[in-house]
């Protein structure tokens, strides 16, 4: 697949709206950004050009941190997403310091909170305030996202749906209209609805024929809650689960940088993490299987660079080697070093894993035991293993199988709270209101509870389609004929579901495989998602008309409450072995710890 790095002029239209707002305070003036926005804002501006435009310094908004005025500036400007908490302590700045001039930037829009909050703290009219529309940011040249945070994205739908259409909306400003667009999950057709909306507020884009992407699918999280919760067996995902990804980049810590051989000291470095490094774009991808032999194969190959010196004779030549292959060589050496102990780390949290993933891998294929779940369960709670991971797999077994028996439901919930804590209690009652952690019990009784007056309304899995009832409609898993799990080339990226060690293909990444085989049915998709499903053409076409590799046109993917990088490697695969474009968007890239605590925690 060819690199598409044409949606970088959306990024340039977020430089842009910042240059301004920047332009619009005369003097000098100090940055303080929000932290979730800090790598974000390397994304779009750098330093040197804050400093062109009389910025001289860029400190983090932290509770308790203490800000310090730069030398001459008389101005501070606050970039963040909209936040009473945020608020308050920016008020609590004003109220310290009232001499100084402010301004706040909200990432995305105003919001009538926070400025009620600032009118409460008598500062309102001693705030200049503006808006920038933070859209989608490069990731790599095939992914983009919002990177809007796991713990925003449970305060409601709306702003989710309405940051994510303004973006596809600036999309379309650039690059024409999107000629077909496919949407499963209620949260799809708000987002379509809000684009709808934008059009007449701002303008419908103008068919081009010249344009980059033929289709767009929309996809809501809600219709795939299992991808997230598995263990994903690539490289690029098993990083993110063990260090975390945030914008590209991450951060190893001690555990990795103690074991090199030439250490940095000082602050922990800031490691980037996309296509520039040679050997991260080469394993990215890979199941985590194949990575090792693969970083065993390159060191070998650059020791025998090194070793080639040992065997020049002329001058000439060892200058010609020093001048052209030394310097790489060495940094090829430096970044094999570097993932060698990150994978020597990851294996090592990861060691004893098996018996979790074999039980995974039979929960989503329909062949797993309740006692054989319960009693892992039990035993990982005796061992006091992290209490998210151990509400992960609860979760999983509860999707997959519709629901848990009442009788060890009820024992899990008893000594899941007796070892981590009472106060977890609550955590019970949102997992079950987001269909996350339910006693299958609870289907049986539905009618019942809904006609008692003392019990919330409350949506229960049976009044969706059964994980098992989609998996079996879309193919997700293999069949025990098929046995794909076991085959040798279930860890090679022949079919998406080797980032799963072949026991499951990701919902999404099927749906977009299964229309580009076959089209676009409406009404089959309706029969198995239910009435969340459309397909829209904004300009004069066939329907049915499938993506077509040899228009040479992209695929416009977004999904709608995050994707995970199992996906994301998972559609690579997809669009390498069928000669495909394929553009990744999100809101954000899933962390499975935060999305299991925004899950959680989402009842308010």
């Amino acid at each position: 697949m060819s690199d598409f790095d044409e949606l970088s002029l959306v990024t340039l239209l977020a430089k842009r709206e910042l240059v301004r707002i920047l332009a619009s305070i005369d003097g000098e003036k100090d940055l303080v950004v929000e932290p979730s926005l800090t790598r974000p804002l390397d994304k779009i501006a750098s330093m040197s050009l804050l400093q062109q435009h009389h910025c001289s310094r860029v400190q983090q908004l932290l509770a308790g941190g203490n800000l310090v005025w730069g030398e001459n500036v008389g101005h501070r400007l606050y970039l963040i997403r909209p936040s009473v908490g945020i608020a308050k302590l920016i008020s609590e700045h004003i109220r310290a310091e009232p001499s100084k001039k402010y301004s706040v930037a909200f990432v995305d829009r105003k919001s009538n909170i926070c400025e009620r909050e600032f009118e409460k703290n008598g500062v309102f009219s001693s705030i200049d305030l503006y808006e920038l529309q933070l859209s989608f940011l490069s990731i790599e040249s095939d992914l983009f996202s919002l990177e809007i945070p796991q713990s925003n994205l449970r305060n409601g739908s709306s702003k989710t749906t309405h940051s994510l259409a303004k973006a596809l909306w600036q999309l379309q400003s650039l690059y024409g209209i999107l000629p077909t667009v496919y949407g499963v999950g209620k949260l799809s057709q708000q987002t379509n609805a809000m684009m709808k909306q934008f059009y007449m507020e701002f303008g419908e884009p103008r068919p081009s024929p010249d344009r980059p992407i033929s289709h767009c699918f929309l996809f809501d999280r809600n219709v795939d809650p299992v991808t997230p919760l598995m263990t994903a067996y690539t490289y690029e995902s098993m990083i993110h689960d063990t260090f975390g990804i945030f914008c590209g980049k991450t951060v190893f810590g001690n555990e990795v940088t103690d074991r090199l051989r030439h250490k940095e000291g000082g602050k922990q470095k800031v490691t980037s993490l996309d296509n520039n490094d040679e050997v991260f774009s080469a394993v990215r991808n890979k199941h985590i299987g194949a990575v090792s032999q693969f970083l065993s194969s390159k060191t070998k190959s650059v020791q025998e660079g090194f070793d080639k010196a040992n065997n020049l004779k002329k001058v000439e030549e060892f200058k010609n080697f020093v001048s052209s292959e030394l310097r790489p060589l060495k940094q090829q050496q430096k970044l094999l070093e570097l993932h060698i102990c990150a994978c020597e780390v990851i294996f090592e949290k990861n060691r004893g894993i098996s018996e979790r993933l074999t039980l995974e891998h039979a929960m989503v294929n329909g062949t797993a035991d309740s006692n054989e779940i319960f009693a892992y369960l039990e035993l990982a709670i005796c061992r006091q293993q992290d209490m998210w991971s151990v509400l992960q797999l609860a979760s999983l077994w509860s999707i997959t199988q519709n629901g848990i028996p009442v009788k060890q439901y009820v024992q899990f919930r008893s000594q899941f709270l007796h070892a981590y804590g009472y106060d977890f209690l609550p955590v019970f009652h949102s997992l079950m209101v987001n269909n996350f952690l339910v006693e299958r019990a609870a289907t049986v009784n539905l009618q019942t509870m809904i006609r008692s007056p003392a019990v919330p309304s409350i949506v229960f899995p049976n009044e969706c389609p059964t994980f098992g009832f989609i998996a079996k409609r879309l193919n997700l898993t293999p069949s025990a004929k098929s046995n794909n799990a076991n085959d040798a080339n279930a860890k090679a990226p022949s079919k998406m579901n080797y980032v799963f060690s072949g026991a499951y293909t990701p919902m999404c990444c099927q749906l977009v495989a299964d229309t580009v085989a076959n089209g676009w049915n409406t009404a089959n998709l309706k029969k198995t998602f239910g009435d969340a499903v459309f397909c829209e053409e904004n300009v004069l076409s066939s329907v049915n008309r499938r993506p077509d590799c040899r228009a040479q046109k992209a695929i416009l993917v977004c999904f709608i409450g995050g994707v995970t990088y199992a996906e994301v490697a998972g559609m690579r695969a997809f669009a390498q072995n069928n000669n495909f474009r394929i553009i990744l968007t999100a809101t954000h890239i899933i962390h499975r710890e935060s999305y299991m605590k925004a899950m959680a925690n989402a009842v308010h």
